[in-house]
């Protein structure tokens, strides 16, 4: 198989954004576990986990006086909620849904659409006063969750109603609010239809103008249906359905077409709970991969679709088969905040993802459709990140794909390259796991110190053989053999020493302890890595008191900002030191973390 990218084509903008998650319920927001989940999320570099999409948020309020023209909220914990996305640099994607108080039931009562009106701008001048109008302004508003699917309780025609009355509350507050919708699971639901052609030319009940608004079309498009078996999954069969929609646009309301259009629930298949054990190894982050690379490769490149987002629905607290970037461990019948969360593969993928620039550049991949790639410029003249993701479509392990890849046309110079795989090898806890379950009689059992600190030891991205210079001559071309397992993600970086600085400090150093599965004391430490790629590792240290020396920490090599830190029962939180490390062995500043800032 035979791969080219030549630099020398015309770049285009990497304009997918898939830095993205989403859950239900916002209650989950308020738990340890989820707490403690974001916190991971906001320790990928360049933030490769930035937006977060949740159902349900408004049941975290309630009101009085809702049919009068002021009524009382209390936000208290939807504000909580809200925080522990903010602090940790994560952009809400607010789905407008839940019913405050069970108060809302028809939205052709007149009163009640203005009540949900006022709601929404309150809701909005509320935001705006606790986080800043800049802030918000970045954050997406979007309707109620799959109104196709059993989520919305009331009629379309109360739908449209509801859509306006969102819309106007949005704009009396803050008319740069963007808002959009439908998120709807069925490809041209009635649901979906009947918006648009509100949307193309319907009267809004509130102005009584044709001015129906909308920023962006989203919808959800996933590989497989709901079923206990692994069906086959299919990104081709996402892109045909949203090429459905778009040929719908064509024939009925051509001028939506200009409509930004995103999948924001892109997941390979339905039912995040249902266990299937693909979603703990590298299939899953190779079907993810692949999925966003035929996306720019069809509906960017091919179709001219402005296509914005595609989001997997993946940020759940659950175990090694559902639907989750992390896996959970919790003792039965304990407290619920006595836990263990260990990465899994469709984490270590948003990393790997990170190190992409924002200029692509299209190339061949000539020999099978189950390899795809995408390549990408980095800023500043600094290299080249490419991927590769080798998935076929059924979810199984063994044998492999291999070619040649060859780039043409970069800058004369000295490149380092640095490659990074998620397969059955690399990054894979999942194999530690089924290497150390235990007998069939051992009811309730979870993972023992030995067996967490095993798995936590291949929880990251791992880094693919050594660390090796290249000098690249007039003709700018590199060329090389690859062989990579199936499933499995490779990175390829080829880096210019001249074009990167020493590292900068982390930032955003925190150190909190917490429950775990077993009596000794856990401290996640965490921090916000420096932005540059050449970074290759986060040397950890740590002591007890200023007057006790340094101690390295036994870790992998850190990407990620975050590392978990046991020691025996009750033990306070110590000092900790973290010195970034790039592909050349200089360090940047240390950054040293005090408990209680003292």
């Amino acid at each position: 198989m035979n791969i080219t990218y030549s630099l020398s084509e015309k770049t285009l903008p990497v304009s997918i954004e898939w830095r993205w998650t989403g859950f239900t319920p916002g209650s989950l927001l308020l738990q340890d576990d989820m707490k403690q989940t974001l916190r991971y999320l906001a320790a990928i570099p360049r933030h490769g986990v930035r937006y977060v999409r949740i159902h349900n948020l408004l049941e975290l309020v309630t009101a009085k006086g809702l049919g009068s023209d002021t009524p009382l909220y209390d936000w208290s914990k939807l504000d909580e909620g809200l925080d522990a996305l903010v602090e940790n640099r994560l952009i809400p994607f607010f789905e407008l849904m839940g019913n405050p108080s069970r108060y809302f039931n028809d939205f052709q009562d007149r009163g009640q659409a203005e009540a949900w009106k006022r709601l929404v701008r309150d809701l909005a001048l509320h935001l705006q006063d606790r986080y800043g109008r800049e802030e918000i302004e970045q954050w997406y508003f979007e309707t109620w969750n799959e109104p196709d699917c059993g989520w919305w309780h009331q009629s379309v025609e109360n739908f449209l109603v509801y859509y306006d009355a969102c819309s106007e509350g949005l704009k009396e507050a803050n008319p740069a609010l963007v808002f959009g919708g439908p998120g709807t699971a069925r490809t041209l639901s009635k649901e979906i239809t009947t918006l648009l052609a509100h949307v193309d030319g319907g009267t809004n009940p509130f102005t009584g103008r044709q001015d129906v608004r909308m920023d962006f079309l989203s919808v959800h498009e996933k590989g497989a249906w709901f079923s206990p078996e692994d069906l086959p999954v299919s990104p081709e069969r996402m892109v045909a359905r949203t090429r459905e929609l778009r040929d719908y646009l064509a024939e009925h309301h051509p001028k939506l077409l200009a409509l930004p259009v995103m999948n924001n629930e892109c997941d390979p298949q339905v039912g995040w709970k249902d266990p299937h054990s693909w979603r703990a190894t590298a299939f899953y982050a190779a079907i993810m991969a692949k999925g966003l690379f035929h996306h720019f490769d069809t509906l960017v490149d091919e179709d001219g679709v402005d296509f914005t987002i595609f989001g997997n629905d993946n940020g759940f607290i659950g175990g090694w088969a559902q639907r989750t970037q992390l896996t959970r461990f919790a003792v039965p019948h304990r407290e619920t905040d006595f836990f263990e969360l260990i990465k899994k593969p469709a984490l270590s993928l948003m990393t790997a993802l990170s190190f992409a620039g924002q200029e692509r550049v299209k190339g061949r991949i000539e020999g099978g459709d189950s390899v795809t790639g995408l390549c990408t410029l980095l800023p500043e003249q600094q290299g080249v990140a490419l991927f590769l993701s080798v998935a076929d479509n059924r979810a199984r392990t063994g044998g492999q794909r291999s070619g040649t890849l060859r780039l043409e046309d970069l800058p004369q110079g000295a490149y380092t390259l640095v490659q990074y795989r998620i397969d059955e090898d690399h990054g894979n806890p999942y194999r530690v796991w089924e290497e150390v379950l235990p007998p069939m009689e051992a009811s309730n059992w979870v993972p023992g110190e030995t067996e967490l600190r095993a798995m936590r030891a291949q929880q990251e991205l791992t880094r693919f053989g050594d660390i090796s210079e290249i000098e690249l001559h007039a003709d700018g071309a590199w060329e090389t053999e690859w062989d990579i397992p199936l499933p499995g993600v490779h990175v390829f970086l080829l880096l210019r020493k001249e074009a990167f600085a020493p590292p900068e400090a982390v930032t955003g150093l925190r150190a909190e302890a917490y429950h775990g599965v077993h009596d000794a004391t856990r401290i996640l430490v965490s921090w916000n890595p420096p932005e540059a790629r050449s970074v290759v590792d986060h040397r950890v240290e740590w002591r007890a008191t200023e007057d006790d020396a340094w101690q390295t920490a036994d870790h992998p090599p850190l990407l990620d900002g975050s590392w978990v830190h046991i020691l025996p029962a009750g033990s306070p939180v110590p000092q900790y030191r973290i010195t970034p490390v790039d592909a050349w062995n200089r360090e940047g500043p240390a950054r040293v973390f005090t408990p209680n800032g003292n």
